[in-house]
């Protein structure tokens, strides 16, 4: 445990349940998305998608529950650490469940979870890879990453008939404002609670404009208990289990920066060995994730967020979370009616969020001995080519299909890049 363990923070039990909700409501949107793009992409039907958003649910709650409480002192970070689907290897689990079938997908999953456990054993080499400027430059990367996200999603989301009506740039912006001001204004319970006003705000807002859409429940089961294995027995084939493993890496080095920026949070080192623990925590949680049928968990920063802003970091709020995934994943009509929440609202909550994300990174950064040309450079270069990559699509088409989506994943571009100029710089030809 670290010397005064801020995560065991005294709190309210209204207050574990109001900081509870703000986490789930907020990571909700993309642990109810990204299991529907993958059951698209994969070309499963309505039902099968349907128990996919499910089971992505249930491997949350799992995976929160394990680093919150732990599994003794092999695995689990014991911190307030929200996991959910990762945004990094849906693209090649789309293309090796369409080439290959979903059992040597999953079958991948569950490999690709092994080498990452094994992995974890050495942290302390690891790390050595991660200073402060690579780190701060990935976490700063990650808010802008995610910006063009919130901004689609104030403007109705991709897709949508209305994207881009005034109503609903002027509803997102005005949720994203409400935080803001609450944030630098408000009371500390105030504070703690933004997002989830915010949320609620928007919400009531979009009601009286008409913009409330609430998804008929017809069709959906009350309830519906998650069946392992719904898509075969895994099978395990070394190459596809190789490619997961590139993209879960990438997921534990976001898991890393998350863990760093936690540190921030609490003006404390929590230690190599702890960091060890929530990667073996990540990996394990990736084999329920591949058991039952679900993308592989990572560590989301925006939870981070709201922890930096609510300055709460009780690990029984996350735990609350955790449980309450694990609830709505038994009863699917819960997840419909988190869905109903309009994009725009959901898209201010996060823009306020991401920008809190950049910030911490900036504050990692400003820390840093610009004297020193290695930190300005690793910084620079990092940030120009992730940025190119991510907002210039197509660049890398003539490449094969998986390295073509690794040169263009922004996030792998800045952590590739950051961590070969420290190499070079700093360890191989170091002044």
């Amino acid at each position: 445990m670290i010397e005064g363990d801020v995560t065991n923070q005294k709190v309210s039990p209204s207050t574990t349940v109001l900081m509870g909700l703000q986490h789930l409501l907020t990571m909700c949107p993309a642990a109810l998305t990204l299991p529907v793009i993958l059951g698209q992409g994969l070309g499963l039907d309505r039902e099968a998608i349907a128990f996919m958003v499910s089971a992505n649910l249930l491997a949350s709650g799992i995976a929160i529950l394990i680093q919150v409480y732990g599994i003794g002192k092999f695995a689990g970070a014991r911190m307030p650490i929200v996991m959910g689907p990762a945004f990094a290897p849906l693209g090649p689990m789309i293309i090796l469940g369409n080439q290959y079938g979903l059992p040597i997908l999953f079958g991948a999953v569950i490999g690709a979870a092994i080498v990452l456990c094994l992995i974890s054993f050495f942290m302390e080499r690891i790390m050595k890879f991660f200073p402060p400027v690579v780190v701060g430059t990935f976490v700063m990367f990650i808010g802008i990453s995610m910006a063009p996200i919130a901004f689609a999603n104030i403007a109705g989301g991709i897709g949508s008939t209305d994207f881009g009506a005034p109503q609903n740039i002027l509803l997102g912006l005005g949720v994203m404002c409400f935080v803001v001001f609450l944030n630098r204004y408000g009371s500390r319970f105030l504070q703690s609670i933004s997002l989830l006003l915010g949320i609620a705000l928007g919400s009531c807002l979009s009601f009286f404009l008409g913009m409330l859409d609430v998804p008929s429940m017809k069709g959906t089961p009350l309830i519906e208990l998650i069946e392992p294995l719904r898509f075969g027995t895994p099978r395990f084939e070394a190459v596809s289990i190789a490619i997961m493993t590139l993209f879960c890496v990438v997921n534990m080095i976001q898991s890393i920066s998350s863990m760093a920026l936690l540190d921030n949070v609490f003006e404390r080192d929590t230690g190599i060995h702890r960091k060890g623990r929530g990667i073996r925590g990540q990996a394990i949680a990736q084999l329920f994730s591949g058991f039952f049928g679900a993308v592989p968990s990572a560590m989301f920063t925006e939870n981070v967020g709201i922890i930096a802003l609510s300055k709460i970091t009780a690990r029984s709020t996350v735990g609350f979370t955790g449980a309450m995934l694990i609830l709505i994943s038994l009863f699917p009509r819960l997840s419909v009616l988190v869905t109903a929440i309009p994009k725009p609202v959901i898209g201010g909550v996060t823009l306020a969020l991401f920008g809190t994300i950049s910030a911490a990174g900036v504050s990692i950064l400003s820390r840093l001995d610009y004297s020193d040309q290695s930190n300005s450079l690793i910084l620079g270069t990092g940030l120009v080519l992730g940025v190119g990559a991510m907002f210039t699509p197509g660049v890398f088409s003539g490449l094969p299909p998986i390295a073509a989506m690794l040169a263009g994943n922004g996030l792998f571009v800045v952590c590739v890049v950051a961590v070969l100029s420290h190499i070079v710089f700093n360890m191989i030809f170091k002044r």
